[in-house]
């Protein structure tokens, strides 16, 4: 996973100057370095705090759950078709059945297959100046997965599998977070397909162990959750503006205020006694 920031939007930097964050501007650079940097602050985007309190959360809700959906869905496809069919009902497995009655090759060949296709048609995309780059990716998807069920190589199942575990990856705000949780799948798909849900299981328990012990400048990549220590209210989901008034407290900084004690002036009480 990524241990450094790399921003172009000058509102997300001095946000997290505010924070109590380090900022790396190189002249004639148009990228600022952010260190140091937590899991939950890479899924993190400037759009939440300019949306309301219930959209954002809604937003951050949905960007975690796409970050599962994109490690898991092919494993958890893969794992499914090979070794645990009773977990599914009826009616679908014999759909999945019947789908892949054509189909001539292994289930982990066909995942692999599409997957690299996928990520194939993706980097073409980037690469092609212009407006040409977003028809190459959109067409070249709809005319690939078309054939490749016409021609019996693929099941439509899995088509529709890898569309979902493709959206999911473009939902994760940072470039270089998506691309490590993008290579995780495939470690996740071949685990799948020799060990089922019990090399998923695996898998997860190897990748925790892993973030729990990175750090980023000395600060734990999970943190405030592992290490558990004070947090506020802006972790998976955020509180309030006015109540995230001291800076997170792994940072160490010589001033925990970021706002003053009651930033909702109006609150105060006067003299009097009376709340205004």
């Amino acid at each position: 996973s990524p241990q450094i920031l790399t921003t172009e939007r000058p509102d997300r930097v001095v946000s997290f100057l505010v924070e109590g964050y380090v900022t790396v501007i190189v002249d004639g650079a148009p990228q600022a370095l952010i260190v140091p940097v937590t899991l939950f602050s890479l899924l993190h985007s400037s759009e939440d705090y300019y949306l309301r309190l219930p959209y954002g959360n809604f937003l951050r809700i949905l960007r975690v759950l796409a970050l599962f959906i994109t490690i898991l869905t092919p494993s958890i496809y893969v794992s499914i078709v090979t070794f645990h069919q009773e977990m599914i009902p009826t009616e679908l497995l014999l759909a999945i059945a019947a789908s892949r009655a054509t189909v001539p090759f292994p289930t982990i060949f066909e995942v692999f297959a599409m997957e690299f296709a996928f990520e194939l048609i993706r980097e073409a995309g980037v690469r092609v100046p212009g407006v040409i780059g977003n028809t190459i990716g959109i067409v070249g998807a709809l005319i690939l997965g078309q054939a490749a069920v016409q021609a019996g190589i693929v099941s439509p199942i899995l088509i529709i599998i890898i569309a979902i575990t493709g959206l999911a990856s473009f939902a994760i705000p940072n470039y270089s977070l998506s691309f490590s949780f993008r290579g995780r799948r495939f470690i996740f798909t071949v685990l799948a397909a020799f060990f089922g849900f019990f090399g998923i299981a695996g898998g997860l328990f190897f990748s925790l162990i892993t973030l729990v012990n990175m750090k980023s400048f000395g600060v734990p990549f999970l943190a405030p959750i592992s290490p558990k220590i004070k947090r506020g209210p802006d972790v998976v989901w955020r509180g309030p503006v006015w109540s995230m008034e001291e800076r997170v407290d792994y940072l160490a900084p010589l001033d925990r205020r970021r706002q003053p004690n009651i930033s909702r002036g109006w609150i105060k009480k006067p003299r009097g006694g009376k709340t205004r």
